[in-house]
């Protein structure tokens, strides 16, 4: 896809609606014809090395499939979004998979792409549980060298 001159905008993506209604507001509301679209995406993360997986042999067979099922996954996502940029006609953008924490992987690609804008979707976890378990969108809302605009999930309306 081409590069033009106008902004450079970063949504976080991964297999969750809240991923896909944060695309679809963007695209449905924001996009701007000369937008370059970048989709950071970071696969999930297996701890293989806490596994009891028996023999060496058994070990590496497990973790030949696991990483088959990561690029199976992977593909599939961006063949979806590929597909979700062509119906809105979004027509400038690319793909970015980068391994680990997706906050840190989002702002890192953010920084490096010298994006205007993130984009991030929200799960509406709340306080206690955002304390515990961390947050993507606080991370990136928190550390992003742009702007950040967070979707929360869609409410059903009566």
């Amino acid at each position: 896809m081409t590069e033009p001159g106008g902004r450079r905008v970063a949504i976080g993506i991964d297999e969750s609606d809240f991923a896909e209604q944060a695309f679809d507001f963007y695209a449905n509301n924001m996009r701007k014809e000369d937008d370059y679209v970048i989709l950071i995406h970071t696969p999930e993360r297996y701890n293989v090395m806490d596994a009891n997986l028996g023999t060496p042999v058994k070990r590496a067979t497990v973790l030949r499939e696991i990483l088959e099922e990561v690029r199976k996954k992977v593909k599939a996502l961006e063949e979806k979004y590929k597909k979700k940029m062509e119906e809105k006609g979004i027509e400038s953008g690319k793909f970015i998979t980068r391994r680990g924490d997706p906050g840190e992987a989002i702002v890192h690609v953010a920084e490096k792409e010298q994006c205007d804008l993130i984009i991030t979707g929200s799960r509406g976890m709340g306080m206690l549980r955002r304390t515990i378990l961390g947050s993507v969108s606080d991370y990136v809302l928190h550390h992003s060298p742009c702007p950040v605009l967070i979707c929360k999930p869609e409410v059903h309306k009566k």
